[in-house]
């Protein structure tokens, strides 16, 4: 259960907790949080988000977003209205890890809802939110969150997409 009272998400830039304390179950995502994600930063490439555990100065877990464009063709067909345009515009969770001290307690779904007021807060128009889902538990916790496949979506290419229009029917525990 998410403990709402007690944590904040802030910015990769403003983070003064030693990154190495991070630890999750995938190394390459410890490894892009301790060593790439402010460089992806700097080059204007992604954003990384910080969730903290204020009480224990802990970091919970993180996720990168970024902008980007989905050809029509790769969503099934009446998912989402487009009318002329060849590519729709999206968002992009790159990257998002919950530390190992804190899986399994609803956090991943808080970074995604996080994710999605951002997206929905900032002045750009966007679409849906995609991911690219690491292995298939992280294609079953995102189809859970109501993401859907994309047409071309295998084993090589495991790429979801959630169209923002319908977010709240999946996120309503968290008010």
């Amino acid at each position: 259960m998410v403990d709402i009272a007690h944590i904040a998400v802030i910015p990769l830039k403003a983070l003064q907790i030693d990154k190495n304390t991070f630890c999750c179950s995938s190394e390459p995502l410890n490894v892009y949080f301790k060593r790439v994600a402010s460089q992806d930063e700097k080059r204007d490439l992604s954003k990384c988000f910080v969730l903290i555990h204020q009480p224990t100065n802990s970091i919970i877990g993180y996720y990168t977003l970024s902008a980007k464009s989905i050809p029509i063709s790769h969503v099934p067909q009446g998912v989402v209205k487009n009318g002329v345009y060849q590519e729709i515009s999206a968002a992009l969770i790159g990257r998002l890890a919950i530390d190992q001290r804190f899986a399994g307690q609803g956090y991943g779904k808080f970074l995604v809802l996080d994710a999605i007021f951002k997206i929905k807060d900032s002045p750009l128009g966007v679409t849906v939110l995609t991911v690219d889902a690491k292995d298939e538990s992280a294609v079953k916790f995102y189809q859970n969150l109501g993401f859907i496949k994309f047409i071309d979506f295998d084993e090589e290419n495991q790429k979801l997409f959630l169209p923002l229009k319908h977010f709240k029917q999946h996120f309503s525990d968290f008010k």
